[in-house]
């Protein structure tokens, strides 16, 4: 094939997403460090106050459990990066040939646009369930506009699926 200067200089432009790529792995890095830290803590503050006896140990389980779904949502947020980045390397740094299986096992802009909006829905889930176990007995009523927003985010998700 014969390519003009302009095609050619477009093509090694998608170099440039080697930002995102790199950008999205240290932040993933730093994600699954954060979440480490939460699950470490957890474990320090149910131990230290489990050795106590009495309302201090029920409150240091709570504690840990928020510790716990914190680090869940670190995770979730780690891999979600780390897919973002997979994908932009799959896509326009180092296309997969023909026949072989791509990392996360996007082959496509769709694909992975899809797989981001479904993780963000688990994320938000994991956001509410943190929000639920910070609210202490008496429960507002804007608690139910995360939900809420999940819901419509999920059938949003649901919705392109099927147009595609």
């Amino acid at each position: 094939m014969n390519f003009s200067k302009i095609e050619r200089f477009v093509a090694r432009f998608r170099f440039i997403s080697i930002i995102a790529v790199l950008a999205s792995g240290f932040g993933a890095l730093l994600m699954f460090i954060i979440g480490a830290v939460k699950v470490v803590r957890a474990y320090k503050i149910y131990f230290a106050e489990h050795l106590l006896s009495g309302p201090a140990a029920l409150a240091g389980a709570s504690a840990a459990i928020t510790y716990l779904v914190q680090a869940i949502d670190a995770f979730l947020i780690a891999i979600g990066l780390m897919i973002f980045g997979g994908g932009i390397y799959n896509l326009f740094i180092h296309p997969v040939p023909e026949g072989q299986r791509s990392l996360f096992g996007i082959e496509t802009i769709t694909q992975l646009k899809s797989l981001l909006a479904e993780l963000v829905v688990v994320i938000l889930m994991v956001k509410f369930l943190e929000e639920a176990l910070h609210s202490r007995g008496g429960y507002q009523w804007d608690i139910v506009i995360l939900p809420v927003g999940v819901l419509l985010i999920a059938i949003a998700v649901r919705v392109l699926r099927f147009r595609d």
